[in-house]
């Protein structure tokens, strides 16, 4: 299922791309750093102020250890279009796939382990300038089970348009 969903998502994201790159200012960037929603490696196609983004985040279950992934997307709203740069303030409001991650350990040997997707709204800044930019912000993620705070921290390089 999240295959087919993946796959989907990717046939949309090329559909928007060319269709929205004719008329309105266009960048595609890949990215890099510290982010739930955008990933520790993830990719963002902006059209005018408007981003999508997603990205893969490698992470542990809290007392096991046993590692797992989270898919993150993002929607992003920023106040510089595509083809400016410069600081850029911006709001994001994405999923991570597994950002709730939860484990109980008995005496027993009895272990239980749930993971969530979360909800995160995150707020911050961009700066962009000669096809680099770096992205600095912080928000707030939750599901039904919990919520907590969170930051992101990312390093991205243009490949088309600006």
């Amino acid at each position: 299922m999240k295959k087919c969903l993946f796959a989907f998502s990717l046939l949309m994201m090329l559909s928007i791309l060319t269709v929205s790159a004719q008329s309105t200012p266009f960048a595609l960037r890949v990215q890099g750093g510290y982010s739930w929603i955008n990933g520790v490696v993830g990719a963002e196609a902006q059209f005018g102020k408007i981003g999508l983004s997603g990205g893969w985040m490698p992470t542990k279950m809290p007392l096991s250890g046993e590692k797992i992934s989270s898919i993150g997307g993002a929607i992003t709203y920023y106040t510089l279009p595509a083809d400016q740069e410069g600081y850029s303030g911006y709001v994001s409001v994405g999923v991570a796939s597994q950002g709730y991650r939860y484990e109980l350990q008995s005496s027993w040997g009895y272990g239980e382990e749930t993971t969530l997707p979360m909800t995160i709204v995150m707020v911050g800044y961009k700066y962009d300038s000669g096809g680099v930019n770096c992205k600095l912000g912080a928000g707030y993620g939750w599901c039904e089970e919990a919520g907590a705070f969170t930051w992101e921290i990312t390093l991205g390089f243009t490949l088309f348009g600006n």
